[in-house]
């Protein structure tokens, strides 16, 4: 299954090159971002491509599947966007919730969430 990236900071950089994708079927395609300056540069061994290179690239490989690692507060509008052109699965790194339509899967990874449910047992 292709996937896309948007957010080639800290967290989008590390799970684009996560290499245990691909043992389970998965492939990053592309990362994207919308700062300028790093459109161009590399995310590992990916490309960082601008946010208006979108479409092209999930109708390209037939992308279903992204993984949003932006800030909370760009969470919902780069959602809209990535559901705009196609994508119906989104893994969601921001801690907040998104409001998409149906039809749409969504889940959320919150690392203070499953910090503080391991801190209870503790």
């Amino acid at each position: 299954w292709p996937l896309i990236v948007v957010g080639a900071g800290h967290i989008g950089s590390a799970v684009a090159n996560y290499s245990g994708f691909a043992e389970r079927g998965f492939r990053v395609v592309a990362v994207f971002d919308n700062n300028p300056a790093r459109v161009g540069e590399w995310a590992g061994t990916h490309t960082i491509y601008a946010m208006n290179d979108l479409k092209a690239i999930v109708e390209k490989y037939k992308v279903r599947h992204a993984m949003l690692t932006v800030p909370a507060e760009a969470a919902q509008a780069v959602a809209e966007q990535v559901i705009a052109v196609g994508i119906k699965a989104i893994l969601n790194y921001a801690p907040t919730t998104l409001a998409v339509p149906i039809g749409v899967h969504v889940e959320y990874i919150d690392p203070v969430l499953h910090l503080q449910r391991m801190t209870y047992y503790l």
